[in-house]
């Protein structure tokens, strides 16, 4: 591997959102953007922004490419949205994952290659589309922005803003609890709490339900000496994305 599961780089070494199968674990590759990445607890997605243009162009059935307006004020970096999806309406739902695209100024068009043909129906000139990032393009520590995240991946330690790293989204994560698990009988299930820490879903219930993490792997109940996050936490298997 270019990069490891335990590695940084500065610089993109996959595209954004690359899946990586190893054992019974999944990553996605992913970018610390905002909040810097706290170890033992989950990252969200921070991209609170997506495109709602418009088509500027015909794209025939079979066609690979959509030609939009951009309307974020800072514009587009060159394949800002890549692995992110575009996704419009015609009778029925379409979303197709974008491939790559080029830089562009806010009101300036810009070519999205897609990775896969438009089908269907074309999309016509003035046709309303929504371009969203990809969930692992901008993560970081979720509790800044509220409740109102979602949790996306785990990272490995403390990660500072800006470096490049693969994010855990599937399989056995030991981190930090919130809360004390198996306090009452069979209650496996685990949940994070708005900062991405792990809890039960007793805990989480007030005052509302947060994501859904995955299920404690131990067969013990209470256990305070697991407690401590320093020493490594409780063993979960995660279940954000296989």
């Amino acid at each position: 591997m270019k990069q490891g599961i335990y590695e940084l780089s500065s610089t993109p070494i996959y595209p954004i959102g690359k899946r990586l199968a190893m054992d019974e674990r999944a990553f996605r590759y992913g970018k610390i953007y905002g909040v810097n990445a706290m170890g033992g607890r989950a990252v969200a997605n921070l991209g609170t922004a997506e495109e709602v243009t418009t088509a500027t162009v015909l794209s025939a059935i079979g066609g690979v490419s959509v030609t939009i307006t951009v309307v974020a004020a800072a514009g587009l970096v060159a394949n800002e949205l890549q692995g992110g999806y575009l996704c419009y309406k015609k009778t029925r739902y379409y979303r197709h994952r974008i491939r790559s695209h080029p830089a562009a100024d806010v009101g300036a068009t810009c070519v999205l290659t897609l990775e896969t043909p438009i089908v269907g129906h074309a999309i016509a000139v003035g046709d309303t589309l929504i371009a969203y990032h990809s969930p692992w393009a901008k993560v970081g520590y979720g509790a800044t922005y509220g409740s109102g995240v979602s949790f996306v991946g785990w990272p490995f330690g403390d990660i500072a803003i800006g470096q490049y790293t693969w994010l855990q989204t599937w399989g056995p994560v030991n981190g930090c609890p919130a809360v004390f698990f198996g306090a009452l009988p069979n209650e496996r299930a685990v949940w994070f709490d708005s900062g991405g820490a792990l809890t039960t879903f007793s805990a989480a219930q007030s005052p509302c339900a947060y994501q859904y993490a995955g299920f404690w792997i131990p067969c013990t109940q209470r256990n305070s000496t697991l407690y401590d996050m320093a020493d490594g936490g409780h063993l979960v298997c995660l279940q954000i994305a296989p």
